[in-house]
């Protein structure tokens, strides 16, 4: 009877165990998924805020941002994370706006002016967007979600 006791309980404990660890996993995928969604969310409002500033809000920019159905259809960004883009747009436009003048008489005629397109293709193939949005996911309530 002992020896019965004891097999029972490992098995308990085994199972135990088990499903402990699958929760675990489970809670982990979830954490990396949310992450994934909340920095992704915020490269892109600061890719369309920047292509916005880049072409001084134009119509049809505001039209084809208006259609794209990019994104989560869920609130995920806060109103601050949504000031911390606008305020590294304000920059870039401002940066962009610098570049344009440089250019004038230094380039080939028809090559002067906003370079909209390189900006911001040179801003988003480098790794730097993806710190200032870690660091706000940390920050945020979205992370929470994550956690049943």
């Amino acid at each position: 009877m002992h020896r019965s006791n004891a097999l029972y309980s490992v098995v308990l404990l085994l199972l135990l165990l088990t499903f402990t660890h699958c929760t675990t996993s489970r809670q982990r995928l979830l954490k990396q998924q949310y992450k994934e969604i909340y920095v992704e969310e915020f490269k892109l409002i600061y890719f369309q805020k920047l292509l916005q500033a880049g072409f001084n809000n134009a119509e049809e920019v505001n039209s084809l941002i208006a259609f794209d159905k990019s994104g989560f259809t869920e609130p995920v960004l806060s109103s601050e994370d949504y000031q911390l883009i606008e305020r590294m747009v304000q920059a870039d436009q401002q940066q962009m706006r610098a570049d344009s003048v440089a250019r004038i008489g230094r380039v080939a005629e028809g090559a002067e002016g906003k370079q909209v397109f390189s900006y911001m293709l040179q801003k988003l193939e480098g790794k730097w967007l993806d710190s200032p949005a870690k660091e706000r996911y940390k920050l945020s309530y979205f992370r929470h979600m994550a956690t049943p």
